[in-house]
């Protein structure tokens, strides 16, 4: 029907990008500052641009002919069209689906204006869009579910990385 979409917050991405260049930052300063900053600082500051990296930048909802998947920080929930109830777009994405809700953190709100005239979010523009249109296709017309329950994707090399950075940050300042 369609292509894939790829939507991502531009202002969770300038946060992000804000985070990762601070973080970058801190951590050349500590470096220039010595051995014993980098053991003290090393490790928060590392923690610091991947926490916006994995919060703020990577997040990002994809629109395709198979359904709607959901990057959020920690994991990734595909939701297949014919699970999908109703889309809510007032404050970013959410979806009601036979599943239960799915929020998706990457999704941007509609500015103040926009959000008191009732519009909704980007992403759950075009995620009804896609809805819409495949409903008039009458590729909805007898939904039927292949699975109880979405499929899930851990981001387990985030959350390995997150782990072993607050370690550091705990472990290394008692080397200095």
């Amino acid at each position: 029907m369609g292509s894939t979409e790829l939507l991502r917050s531009s202002s969770a991405r300038a946060l992000g990008g804000a985070m990762m260049v601070t973080g970058a930052v801190a951590l050349g300063t500590a470096f220039l500052d010595g051995p014993d900053a980098l053991l003290l600082f090393g490790g928060p500051c590392l923690l610091f641009g991947v926490a916006g990296w994995a919060a703020f930048w990577r997040p990002h909802v994809e629109v395709s002919d198979g359904g709607v998947t959901v990057a959020n920080t920690l994991r990734s929930i595909s939701v297949p069209w014919p699970a999908i109830e109703a889309v809510e777009g007032r404050y970013g994405l959410r979806l009601r689906t036979a599943y239960g809700p799915v929020t998706a953190w990457a999704a941007g709100a509609p500015a103040g204006r926009q959000r008191t005239r009732g519009q909704d979010s980007v992403a759950a523009q075009s995620v009804t869009a896609r809805l819409e249109s495949l409903r008039a296709a009458g590729h909805l017309d007898n939904p039927r579910l292949e699975s109880p329950a979405p499929t899930t994707t851990w981001h387990r090399d985030v959350i390995a990385v997150v782990a072993l950075l607050v370690v550091a940050s705990v472990v290394l300042p008692m080397l200095a």
